[in-house]
């Protein structure tokens, strides 16, 4: 048989395969509780009444403090909790929030559960769905996968709509309490898998700001894109089935979790939710985010990044942009050089080759780098924590793994304000996949912020310049250097720094393909 041949009959095969998502099954919306006489709501009312029209915002540098808010806002509520995640992984930190939530749903809370499809990435759905069986919990997918026993199959026979990902992190408890940020729900995101973690940003947020983003989280469950669990599994869960699921989680959690419960006793979370043991920062907080309907290819939808371009285009005097994927493609280059000329000091914080998690994207980004830095705008590129000091940032989390990579996404605009959020600047999270963050006015968030960037640029990041090769003759031409500042002494690179022949050569390659706008 021809080659031709095959190949139409392969994909024959798979078009006619190809399951359509269901229809007609029961659904009720559901919307925002009154929870104005919780007990996290009076804890915090003397706060909000000295703070009037503002919210508080506590940043999450740290990995265990970020699970332990998580738990402690999961045990804390009464009558809410909302639970968006791209990731979500079947390790010892999902395993144990999935318990929290579940002890919730038994205190009479109502939890939902919202889950991008592809992040979550089980072979089945068992696990969620039988979480979907307690009366209190509701799972949902977004933009799911329609083919539920085949995914690869049925996402490569839905491949466009299945492209855009709701890339939304954030949990609310109770209309009081949110965080939003850049962690995913997995070990290596709270900096307990012994061998790589991401270097990462969440805010705890306490005020009328967790109300808004409760109403965000109400746009994306009661979207046409959004489909809950049991609708593809019409037999359900039986309660049998759910007692044993549960007893099995249970039994993990009890035999796996000990030394990390330990760990966030030292929190003040665990302690103590109330303000009084927690430095807020008290200022106005927006929500922003875009729309679900941006997954389904609706330009308008797409909010997030022109509210927040608006702040960073009144810029005055300096702006720090902290991205681990970052390709600004040529309207976004030309954006930060014109910046620049304006005499706004503008600097980049990303992965290096090294330390980044997607090649793909650092392809992309290496395009611009030569512009950027000709243009005036400062570039650090974070390098694998081995060669970085692990100690040096301690805020930020290094310790516990042998290799690290940065997550966090988070801009502050001239000292004043602080975006915190899932959003990176590429093109991806620009057109593609929804996102969340919290844009936060106030000068000393802001500056404490910088402050851990300025910290880690001599120990944890390299300092990337142009240079002559020969520094005895400046006269020469300028060539890209990476600078790592160690015991003292500077070392100068001229290639991209502890990376093999084979990674910069892939790299070189992917960079050729015309596939930036996936990025």
């Amino acid at each position: 048989m021809r080659l031709s041949n095959v190949v139409c009959l392969i994909c024959c095969v798979l078009l006619t395969s190809c399951a359509s998502l269901p229809e007609n099954y029961p659904r009720t919306a559901s919307w925002k509780l009154d929870t104005s006489d919780s007990a996290l709501a009076a804890a915090f009312e003397s706060d909000l009444a000295a703070h009037p029209g503002q919210s508080g915002a506590y940043p999450l540098s740290n990995g265990i403090e970020a699970l332990a808010a998580r738990v402690a806002m999961a045990r804390a509520a009464e009558k809410t909790l909302d639970v968006q995640y791209y990731i979500w992984h079947g390790d010892e930190s999902g395993r144990l929030l999935l318990k929290e939530l579940l002890d919730a749903a038994d205190r009479g809370v109502r939890v939902r559960l919202l889950l991008d499809d592809l992040g979550v990435g089980l072979k089945n759905d068992n696990t969620f769905l039988l979480l979907d069986a307690h009366p209190n919990l509701s799972v949902a997918l977004f933009n799911p996968i329609a083919l539920r026993n085949a995914r690869t199959r049925g996402l490569l026979t839905d491949a466009g709509r299945l492209n855009n990902r709701m890339h939304n992190k954030s949990m609310t408890a109770d209309n009081t309490l949110t965080v939003v940020g850049g962690r995913n729900i997995g070990n290596e995101y709270f900096a307990l898998n012994k061998d790589f973690n991401f270097v990462d940003l969440d805010v705890l947020a306490a005020g009328a700001v967790s109300a808004d983003v409760t109403e965000s989280f109400d746009l994306y469950w009661n979207s046409q894109a959004s489909i809950p669990i049991h609708a593809f599994h019409r037999e359900g869960a039986t309660q049998v089935q759910h007692e044993q699921a549960r007893e099995k989680l249970e039994a993990d959690v009890r035999n796996e979790s000990a030394p990390y419960y330990a760990a966030m006793q030292g929190t003040p979370f665990i302690r103590d939710l109330g303000s009084s043991d927690l430095e807020f920062f008290w200022g106005q907080i927006t929500a922003l985010h875009d729309a679900p309907e941006k997954s389904l290819g609706d330009d308008e939808s797409v909010r997030l990044l022109r509210q927040l371009g608006d702040s960073l285009g009144q810029a005055g005097s300096e702006v720090l942009i902290i991205s681990p994927y970052f390709v600004p493609g040529e309207p976004g280059t030309q954006k930060l050089i014109d910046m620049v000329r304006r005499g706004v000091r503008v600097r980049i914080a990303t992965n290096s080759l090294a330390a980044t998690d997607v090649p793909a994207v650092h392809a992309g980004y290496k395009k611009y780098r030569l512009e950027l830095l000709e243009g005036g705008v400062e570039l650090f590129e974070m390098m694998p924590a081995l060669s970085a000091g692990q100690d040096a940032i301690d805020k930020f989390s290094f310790t516990g793994s042998s290799a690290a990579s940065l997550h966090a996404k988070t801009f502050v605009i001239d000292n004043q304000q602080t975006f915190i959020g899932s959003m990176n600047l590429d093109p991806r999270s620009v057109t593609i996949n929804t996102e969340i963050g919290l844009l936060i006015d106030n000068t000393e968030l802001a500056k404490l912020i910088v402050g851990y960037l300025e910290q880690a640029y001599r120990s944890v990041f390299y300092t990337v310049k142009l240079e002559p090769k020969d520094r005895a003759k400046p006269e020469g031409t300028n060539h890209l250097t990476w600078i790592e500042f160690r015991n003292g002494e500077e070392i100068r690179y001229h290639q991209e720094p502890r990376t093999s022949f084979w990674q910069r050569f892939k790299v070189n390659l992917i960079s050729l393909l015309p596939i930036e706008s996936q990025l």
